[in-house]
């Protein structure tokens, strides 16, 4: 069996409703302010890369960094990130740098790079590539990034976004969704679950690890990996997140998790639902295949079986 999906890239007149709840998330909001807060000095050099509104640029130089570069590749966000850093008196401390990161040489080396170039599954906006040319360019070498670490995660599921949202409705619950219930799923893929316990099929596993700075070239696409089966149900679905280390050296807890269920304004999980439910169970192994959008901004994924 072999299914596909695919994301577009935001347009850019959707950026203001993203900033917006980007800036509601507290936990993406405490974690990188904790980050900052923790590692900037007075001496500090800070590189923003993908400042958007300004925000974490602003949370370096209030830590009290000597000098922040907020590099911006659009010129409507970078003038908005510059009249937000007007707003708050932070010009003479933070400068914009309007262009593509991989190809910035800044006119000196930075001490921390902070960025939130993390898309659904944290790697999928090209972080990797990214964040490793503009270290290798302009972080020092012994420069810290911020986050430090970034894994995507997937797990097999009994989740059908289709099937779900029928049965969450109480308004509609007195007819007959069979025929819609049986529709294929093929490009199917949801970002929204609802908010309760996510128990999938099988164990989560690691798509895809990345040191951000250092993990500069991406291994060939697509990722493979063997998932296992734990327990009889029916395969709707994969779902797939990721997990950030903010600053594990002084930190361990220090973390960003968009985990499946939680209620979130920002990064929600991803859902690619297969075309046929399918009956498994334990100790079963699906093999799939994924193109996780680190050469270009978007999710593909395939899926055949392997049985034991």
């Amino acid at each position: 069996m072999n299914f596909s999906a695919q994301t577009k890239p935001m347009s850019l007149h959707g950026h203001a409703n993203a900033f917006s709840n980007m800036l509601q998330d507290n936990q993406r909001m405490q974690a990188y302010r904790t980050a900052l807060e923790k590692l900037v000095t007075s001496e500090t050099i800070v590189a923003d890369v993908g400042t958007g509104m300004g925000v974490l640029a602003l949370f370096a130089a209030r830590a009290g960094a000597k000098k922040v570069y907020a590099i911006e590749r659009v010129p409507e966000a970078a003038e908005l990130a510059r009249q937000n850093i007007a707003a708050n008196g932070y010009s003479d401390t933070i400068e914009i740098v309007v262009g593509d990161a991989e190809m910035i040489r800044l006119p000196e080396k930075v001490d921390v790079l902070v960025t939130e170039t993390m898309g659904t599954t944290g790697v999928d906006e090209q972080i990797q590539n990214l964040a490793g040319t503009f270290a290798r360019n302009n972080l020092k070498l012994d420069g810290i990034a911020i986050p430090h670490t970034v894994r995507a995660m997937i797990a097999p599921s009994d989740f059908s976004h289709l099937t779900h949202a029928l049965h969450s409705s109480s308004v509609i619950a007195d007819f007959d969704w069979s025929v819609l219930k049986n529709l294929p799923g093929d490009n199917n893929m949801a970002f929204r679950m609802p908010e309760t316990d996510f128990v999938p099929l099988g164990s989560p596993a690691i798509l895809d690890e990345v040191v951000i700075g250092m993990t500069e070239v991406p291994a060939a696409d697509p990722l493979k990996i063997n998932l296992v089966i734990d327990r009889p149900g029916t395969l709707r679905s994969f779902v797939l997140w990721f997990e950030a280390d903010m600053a594990p050296a002084i930190d361990a807890e220090l973390k960003i998790v968009n985990y499946p269920g939680q209620s979130r304004p920002s990064w929600s999980c991803a859902i690619f639902t297969i075309g046929d439910p399918t009956p498994v169970k334990a100790n079963d192994i699906v093999t799939v295949a994924v193109d996780t959008g680190r050469r270009q901004h978007s999710l593909n994924w395939s899926l055949r079986w392997m049985k034991n």
